[in-house]
C-alpha cells in the first residue's frame, strides 16, 4: 500500500544481492551459535553436525539455485517458454494452478462457495465444560480456504515489480509523484483474483507486501451479504528466489515482542516489524493487516446495520501457512489488537512447515486452552507424504522438548491439531492427532451449509494475454516435440514430480478433502479420536 507520505526505500526490495544478505546473515547465525555454546560440540554432536552441514549445504544450493535461475528464465528466455505453457495449456495459471486449472473455474468450486459462506458468518457456538475436548473441523470450510490459498497466487509478479521500479525511480527523482501509476500497476496484478473471487461470491483486496518484491504477499476476502472476512497468504512461488531465502532462513530467532518462544526467523521477519533489514526499516506488515481488517469489519458491520464483531478465519498455504499460523498465533494471545470489531475463529493451514521451538509451541497450547472452552482452533492440514509438514527436522516431542536446549539445530515443534488425508487405499479418508502440546480432542467432521441446488453463472471468462516469441532453442528441442505437440506438456511436466513435491500441491489438497467429503455425507459420519 502506498501513500503519498512514502519517503524510506524499502531495503528488502531494492537490494541487488538478496543472497549476499542471506549468506552473511547464515554464517554469523552458525558462528554466534558455536562462540556462545561451544560445548554443545560434546554435549550434542548430531546438532552440531547438522548446523556444520545443512548451513553451508544450503548456502551453496541457494547460490546455484540462483545462478540457475536466473540463467535459464532471464538468460535463455525461460520465463517465455514458462509464460507459453501456462497461456496456451494452462489457463494462464501461474504453476501451482496451471495443473488443475478448471478447479478454480467449475461449477463444483461455484455451487461450494454458494453453500458455505453463509455459516461462516454465524458467531461461534459455545462449548459447555462437558464438551470441552471436542471440536468441529468442516470439511466445506477447509475446501474453499483450499480454494482461496490457490487463488491468491494468481498475482501478476511482473506488474508488481514495474510498481516498485516506479517507485525506486520516484525515490530518486524528487519531486515527481507516480504514486497513482503504481496504485493502477498493484490493481492491475490483482486482477485475475478479483475476478475469480467475484464468481465465487467474494469481494477481495490486497493487503500487505510485507518485506519482499513479489513475494510473501497477503490479501482479504469478504462479503458484502455476510459479516465474515477470510486473510490468506500467498505461498512460495516456485519462480521466485526470494520467497527460497524466506524459507531458507531457517534459523530461530526471539519472537518474544510479538509472540512467545523463538521462531522461525524467514517467517517471524516477514510478519513482524524487526530490525532485520537495517535500523531505518520502519515498515509493520502486521499493522498493515491489522488496519486493514478493522478498516474493512467496520464497513461490513455499517453495511449490515449490526455492532456484532465480524467472523475472522485464516489460511494460506506452504509458506503462507507459516505466516498464517504466525497471525492466528498473535491474535490468539492479544486478541485486544482486533480492538472489539473481529473475533478470531479458525485457522486452516495447508501444508505448513514447523515455525517454532518448543517453547513456542507449549506456549501457543496453553493460549488455545485459555479458556478450555476456547472456541479458536488450528486444524493443520496435512497430505499424505507432503514433505513440506515434516520441515525443518525437528525432535516434534514435548518429552525431547524438556530437555533440548534452546539453540539445538532439531529444536522445532509443530502446534495446533493435525488432520492428515490418508492415502486412496485406506478406507478412513482423514487421520486426527494433537500436536506433540496440544491434548487430545475428539474430532467431529462436518459440512456446513446444504448442497447449493442453484443453477451456475455463465463459464467465466480470463482475460489471456498473447502468447510471447519462444527463443530459437525452445522451437528446436521442445516445440517440435511429441509429448510437447500430441499432449498437455503440463501433465507430462507434474508427472516428473516426485510423490512428496505433488502431495504439497493445493489440488492434490483439495481432491484429497473432496474424498472425504464423500465418505462422510454418504451416511458414515463418525468421530475422529486422536490417536
Amino acid at each position: 500500500m502506498f501513500s503519498a507520505a512514502v519517503s524510506l526505500p524499502e531495503p528488502g526490495r531494492v537490494k541487488s544481492w538478496p543472497y549476499l544478505g542471506y549468506m552473511l546473515n547464515a554464517y554469523k547465525n552458525l558462528f554466534l551459535t558455536f562462540y556462545f555454546n561451544w560445548p554443545m560440540i560434546f554435549t550434542s554432536p548430531i546438532s552440531s553436525a547438522a548446523f556444520l552441514t545443512v548451513y553451508p549445504t544450503t548456502v551453496v544450493f541457494l547460490l546455484v539455485f540462483e545462478f540457475g535461475l536466473k540463467l535459464f528464465m532471464e538468460k535463455w528466455g525461460g520465463a517465455k517458454l514458462v509464460k507459453f505453457i501456462s497461456i496456451k495449456y494452462g489457463h494462464g495459471f501461474g504453476a501451482i494452478n496451471w495443473g488443475s486449472p478448471n478447479l478454480l473455474l467449475s461449477d463444483t468450486s461455484f455451487h461450494l462457495f454458494q453453500s458455505t459462506l453463509p455459516s461462516l458468518g454465524f458467531p461461534a457456538t459455545p462449548i459447555p465444560l462437558s464438551h470441552c475436548r471436542q471440536r468441529t473441523f468442516d470439511l466445506s470450510i477447509a475446501q474453499i480456504c483450499v480454494l482461496l490459498s490457490s487463488v491468491i497466487y494468481e498475482r501478476d509478479a511482473n506488474k508488481v515489480k514495474q510498481a516498485y521500479r516506479l517507485y525506486a525511480d520516484a525515490m530518486h527523482d524528487e519531486g515527481i509523484s507516480k504514486e497513482q501509476e503504481m496504485k493502477a500497476l498493484l490493481w492491475e496484478s490483482e486482477a485475475k483474483i478479483r475476478a475469480i473471487s467475484e464468481h465465487w461470491g467474494l469481494h477481495f483486496a490486497g493487503v500487505s507486501e510485507l518485506k519482499s518484491l513479489g513475494g510473501p504477499f497477503c490479501g482479504i476476502f469478504w462479503s458484502e451479504t455476510t459479516p465474515f472476512i477470510i486473510v490468506s497468504f500467498k505461498g512460495t512461488t516456485p519462480t521466485n528466489y526470494e520467497e527460497f531465502l524466506v524459507d531458507a532462513t531457517f534459523q530461530r530467532t526471539d519472537a518474544r515482542s510479538f509472540l512467545f518462544g523463538c521462531v522461525h526467523e524467514g517467517f517471524y521477519e516477514s510478519l513482524f516489524s524487526t530490525s532485520g533489514f537495517g535500523d531505518q526499516d520502519i515498515r509493520d506488515p502486521y499493522s498493515t493487516i491489522l488496519d486493514s481488517l478493522i478498516s474493512k469489519a467496520t464497513q461490513i458491520q455499517q453495511k449490515l446495520h449490526t455492532d456484532q464483531p465480524v467472523q475472522l478465519w485464516v489460511t494460506g498455504h506452504s509458506l503462507g501457512a507459516s505466516l498464517s499460523s504466525l497471525l492466528f498465533a498473535r491474535l490468539l494471545k492479544c486478541p485486544e489488537d482486533l480492538q472489539g470489531r473481529l473475533v478470531l475463529r479458525d485457522a486452516y493451514v495447508i501444508g505448513t512447515p514447523a515455525i517454532g521451538d518448543s517453547d513456542f509451541a507449549s506456549t501457543f497450547s496453553s493460549f488455545t486452552n485459555m479458556p478450555v472452552t476456547r472456541h479458536s482452533t488450528l486444524w493443520r492440514i496435512i497430505n499424505q507424504s507432503d514433505i513440506f509438514c515434516r520441515l525443518p527436522p525437528g525432535y516434534d516431542s514435548k518429552t525431547c522438548g524438556h530437555y533440548l536446549s534452546e539453540s539445538d539445530f532439531f529444536n522445532y515443534s509443530h502446534i495446533g491439531h493435525a488432520i492428515q488425508i490418508t492415502h486412496n487405499w485406506e478406507t478412513q479418508p482423514l487421520k486426527s492427532y494433537p500436536s506433540s502440546y496440544q491434548p487430545p480432542l475428539q474430532v467431529n467432521i462436518t459440512t456446513s451449509g446444504s448442497n447449493h441446488k442453484g443453477k451456475a453463472p455463465a463459464p467465466l471468462k480470463l482475460d489471456q494475454e498473447e502468447l510471447p516469441v519462444l527463443p530459437a532453442w525452445a522451437h528446436r528441442f521442445i516445440l517440435n516435440r511429441p509429448w510437447f505437440t500430441k499432449r498437455n506438456p503440463i501433465y507430462v511436466i507434474e508427472k516428473l514430480y516426485p510423490f512428496f513435491l505433488m502431495d504439497h500441491i493445493p489440488s492434490q489438497y483439495f481432491y484429497g478433502l473432496q474424498r472425504a467429503r464423500v465418505y462422510y455425507e454418504e451416511g458414515m459420519k463418525q468421530p475422529i479420536s486422536e490417536k
